[in-house]
């Protein structure tokens, strides 16, 4: 790499705005070399921004990763007006981003984006967004078979000292009283309450699947829990929330926000409002609110659900739409073209 390495960062203003965008602020000068950003964490890795610009005054934009693993993601750029609305000067890569590529600016974006007509006192805005491909990996049990976490779940295991059971969805499962309501609040007075009843050696829970609260189990007793795709996380999420167990609630969230896709993401909006999942909305209506996004979704049945059924999300999601005139200007393609 050169001397405008990303250890010799040029500085720049970077702001999270959700839980998957960046808003970069960059200074139209120096024109001549490739500058790059400071480092920034996103998805558990860390990232730097790299731009150019050409003779033209386009820009070239690209981001490299600097974690030793390989990592399957997309990243879209938008350019910002004046006013901070998104413009229609809009870009997207896909592919598989490794550290062994860092100095492979042949990865950067080229051309179409001039920002020339978005700066105020000398640079612009970029929206950044990154959307990271597969599942979240679940850590690994201490393999020390002495350690606490390894005893903990084997306790779950055993039955010899287990002094309740759980019948959910026709399955019985034997837990420790003591460990729930350590973990647990909701747990602690449904098995502790001064409101407890006299028989509460087996517990038959409604409204619940047997797989997860199987889960659930796992994770009050090993703090780790696996990753069965978005209908899985979303009913995981709704038993976190029933037994109050904020770290869980957290852990799906952050993995609905990391898999969201042209097939999950309006059935995960109604879900985000129902379940009062601020970012999970957010980083949806994000996803939604892309213009070549959202006009694949008008053609769905769920896009007419979502109208009817929330109507409130379906105002921020046409608000935030709106806003592009990349979205405005491809709509008004079509009507041309038509």
């Amino acid at each position: 790499m050169d001397s405008s390495s990303a250890n010799d960062a040029t500085p720049i203003y970077i702001r999270e705005v959700s839980v998957t965008s960046f808003i970069f602020e960059i200074c139209m000068k120096p024109l001549s070399c490739i500058r790059s950003s400071p480092i920034f964490n996103f998805g558990g890795h860390d990232w730097y921004l790299m731009w150019k610009f050409s003779s033209t005054k386009e820009v070239h934009l690209g981001v490299f990763l600097i974690s030793d693993q390989e990592v399957k993601a997309t990243v879209d750029f938008t350019l910002l007006d004046k006013y901070g609305n998104l413009s229609s000067q809009y870009k997207r890569i896909s592919r598989t981003f490794s550290s062994k590529s860092l100095s492979n600016y042949r990865d950067m974006l080229l051309g179409n984006m001039s920002p020339e007509n978005h700066v105020t006192n000398g640079c612009f805005n970029v929206l950044c967004t990154i959307f990271i491909d597969g599942k979240t990996t679940t850590p690994k049990l201490n393999q020390n078979p002495n350690s606490l976490v390894k005893q903990i779940n084997n306790l779950l295991l055993s039955r010899d000292i287990s002094d309740v059971a759980f019948e959910v969805d026709g399955k019985t499962f034997h837990a420790h009283r003591a460990v729930l309501a350590t973990r647990s609040p909701v747990f602690k007075a449904e098995l502790f309450g001064q409101k407890v009843e006299a028989n509460t050696n087996c517990i038959k829970l409604e409204g619940m699947m047997s797989e997860i609260f199987k889960e659930l189990l796992c994770y009050i007793y090993t703090d780790t829990t696996q990753d069965a795709g978005t209908k899985f996380n979303q009913h995981l999420l709704e038993a976190a929330d029933r037994y109050s167990l904020d770290g869980l609630r957290k852990i799906c969230e952050d993995r609905l926000c990391s898999n969201i896709t042209l097939d999950t993401v309006l059935s995960s909006l109604g879900f985000a409002d129902q379940h009062n999942c601020s970012r999970l909305l957010d980083s949806c209506l994000n996803f939604a609110a892309t213009p070549e996004n959202l006009l694949q979704l008008t053609l769905r049945q769920e896009y007419l659900d979502l109208m009817k059924s929330f109507p409130f999300v379906f105002a921020k999601l046409s608000k935030r739409a709106n806003a592009s005139l990349a979205f405005q200007n491809i709509v008004n393609k079509k009507q041309t073209v038509g």
